[in-house]
């Protein structure tokens, strides 16, 4: 059961950076504007309240041996990527 958690847990990670990474690269562009600075301001805190839920939830979890967690990020990561790229209609099967 902990390695099912571990694993929601880094798929849901991995999927709201790339969700919100994806988003936010329509208004971050070369010539640096206000408009710009309002989309890194609103990034840079779902970012860090990500980051901050993930540790919290990370804690209550008991040890996994590392192999076990490097597998199961490449997979997590792979399924989100997959998972967005569906959400967002940038992909199709």
């Amino acid at each position: 059961m902990n390695v099912i958690k571990y694993f929601v847990l880094q798929f849901v990670l991995f999927f709201i950076i790339i969700l919100s990474g994806f988003f936010s690269d329509k208004y971050i562009s070369k010539p640096f504007t206000y408009v710009d600075t309002l989309a890194i301001i609103t990034y840079v805190p779902i970012f860090i309240l990500t980051l901050h839920l993930y540790s919290k939830l990370k804690d209550r979890l008991t040890p996994i041996r590392s192999l076990n967690k490097i597998l199961l990020s490449i997979l997590a990561f792979i399924i989100a990527i997959v998972f967005t790229g569906v959400l967002t209609g940038e992909m199709m099967f």
